[in-house]
């Protein structure tokens, strides 16, 4: 069960793998950077970082999610953190999970399972902290969350540097609405 909290989330900008299409494309090299899209993209939206109310930032141990957090949250005086459960999916993972497309429950078991309880953790980390926290992470995190928080009337495969605000609606419900 993911803490009842409201955050923010951001998808890392776009990286050269994030571009590739096709059965080539494969898993992301261990740790990659942002290209020059993704860093324009990041500075884009850090206006609009600097206005929320975070109060603290975490993020993914990955290079492409720590580069995207220090150019959003560069006017933001709150601490920061690292989060390893906050790390991307595997692409066998990500292709398990969107097999099962949006609105399906909770995985019953495999790996998508133990990423779904990995990421459970890393979140639930991420909440126990001051809030409203901002999230950098992953793609695959974000499908992850909204899988777990039953997340309806939003695309769960969202795009790099959007941000995102989850909220708690009425009847304890998880909201999740696009401010980019």
């Amino acid at each position: 069960m993911i803490l009842k909290k409201e955050f923010y989330f951001v998808r890392h900008g776009q990286t050269d793998h994030n571009i590739l299409e096709g059965a080539g494309k494969g898993d992301h090299p261990e740790d990659i950077s942002l290209n020059t899209v993704g860093r324009n993209q990041a500075a884009a939206i850090e206006p609009m970082i600097a206005l929320l109310p975070i109060q603290t930032i975490c993020a993914s141990p990955m290079k492409r999610a720590q580069e995207t957090k220090e150019i959003i949250g560069a006017r933001l005086l709150v601490p920061h953190y690292e989060i390893g459960n906050l790390g991307e999916c595997s692409g066998k993972i990500w292709k398990e999970m969107t097999r099962l497309g949006m609105y399906s429950p909770f995985p019953s078991g495999g790996e998508a399972r133990l990423f779904m309880e990995r990421v459970r953790d890393g979140i639930n980390h991420a909440l126990s902290l001051p809030g409203p926290s901002l999230i950098v992470a992953h793609g695959g995190i974000h499908w992850a969350v909204c899988c777990m928080m039953g997340i309806e009337n939003h695309e769960w495969a969202v795009s790099n540097c959007i941000v995102v605000h989850f909220s708690i609606g009425t009847y304890e419900k998880w909201i999740a609405t696009k401010l980019s």
